[in-house]
C-alpha cells in the first residue's frame, strides 16, 4: 500500500516560500532597507490600509520587540493566530475537519475577519 504524504509538491513550494521570506525579514531590516515592498495605497494616497507595517511588524515579532510590534498594527497582531490556524488548515486536512479547523473557514468566521480588518483600515486613518 502506497502511503502519501501529508505535504504535496506545491504546498511544500508554499512552505518554502514562507520560510525563506520569515529568514529575509529575520536578517533583513525593512526601516532601512530599499528592497522591501512598500504598500501601493500608501505610496499613492497617503493613508494606510489595514496591513500596513506589517513586514515591520513581522520583524519587530521575530526580534521580541512586542511594544513596536504592537504600535505598528494591534489589530493585525490579534489576528495572526487567526492567519495561522487558516494555514494549518490549508497543510493539514485532518486539522481542517476539525471542530476548530471548520469553525476557522466558516463563511460568518472569514467574513468578520475581514470586516474587522476592513473598519480598522477606516478608523486607523482618522
Amino acid at each position: 500500500m502506497k502511503r502519501r504524504s501529508w505535504v504535496s509538491a506545491d504546498k511544500l513550494l508554499v512552505l518554502s516560500v514562507l520560510a525563506l521570506l520569515l529568514l529575509a525579514l529575520l536578517l533583513g531590516n525593512p526601516y532601512s532597507a530599499a528592497w522591501w515592498l512598500k504598500c501601493p495605497l500608501f505610496q499613492l494616497t497617503g493613508f494606510q490600509c489595514p496591513l500596513c507595517g506589517m513586514q515591520r511588524q513581522l520583524h519587530a515579532l521575530m526580534h521580541f520587540q512586542w511594544g513596536e510590534a504592537w504600535r505598528l498594527n494591534p489589530v493585525l497582531l490579534l489576528g495572526y493566530p487567526y492567519l495561522g490556524l487558516l494555514l494549518l488548515g490549508q497543510l493539514s486536512p485532518q486539522f481542517r475537519a476539525s471542530r476548530v479547523g471548520e469553525w476557522c473557514y466558516r463563511d460568518a468566521v472569514i467574513l468578520t475577519f475581514v470586516g474587522v480588518l476592513l473598519v480598522w483600515g477606516v478608523v486607523r486613518n482618522l
